[in-house]
């Protein structure tokens, strides 16, 4: 074999080991728009405060995903609506009341709430997370509804704000804050 040819082989073969590595790079790297957070867990990583956690969170942007080693989810911080259609309870009178209600909730922003979010719902699509949700905020109306007396059914929006007032704790606790909460369309009797 001719020396030239085994020049042109090598570096040939180089140049395609160098364009793998390339192709692999780029298909690595991961990027998410301003109403998505990365969670890449797989290793450990060092907090500026020294201690060490099994993930990163990236928000907004992108970054390279290590292969076999590391793997990426996208968490959604967009709002979330929760709506109860024909929703029903019964006054501290025993009266029945059926009322459409609408909430709307999100991920809250802070890392302490995206961590609590994406371990309740980093797997779940949108539908998984309103069957979560939803329970919590029918369990927190039924409460405030339950203690009422026909004529305070009148007061909507106090309703409303005493519902959202109580299920924020709940929400919280899941990475979540309620951006709004409505009673709409109440029927009595």
């Amino acid at each position: 074999m001719n020396p030239q040819h085994t020049i042109i082989i090598a570096v040939a073969g180089i140049i395609l080991v160098i364009f793998i590595f390339m192709a692999i790079c780029v298909s690595r790297y991961v990027k998410v728009g301003p109403n998505r957070v990365l969670i890449v867990s797989g290793r450990l990583h060092q907090l500026p405060d020294g201690t060490r956690q099994g993930f990163r969170i990236v928000r907004g942007g992108g970054t390279f995903v290590f292969p076999v080693v590391e793997k990426a989810e996208a968490l959604s911080l967009e709002v979330l609506a929760i709506e109860m259609p024909k929703w029903k309870a019964r006054t501290a009178k025993g009266v029945p009341v059926e009322a459409d209600c609408l909430a709307q909730v999100k991920i809250k922003g802070d890392d302490a709430s995206i961590l609590a979010a994406a371990e309740h719902f980093l797997s779940k699509n949108e539908g998984e997370m309103r069957n979560i949700v939803r329970p919590v905020l029918e369990n927190h109306l039924r409460a405030i509804l339950d203690g009422l007396n026909t004529e305070e059914i009148g007061q909507i929006e106090a309703c409303a704000d005493r519902v959202q007032t109580a299920a924020s704790v709940d929400l919280g606790n899941m990475g979540l804050g309620m951006i709004s909460f409505t009673i709409g369309h109440v029927r009595v009797g």
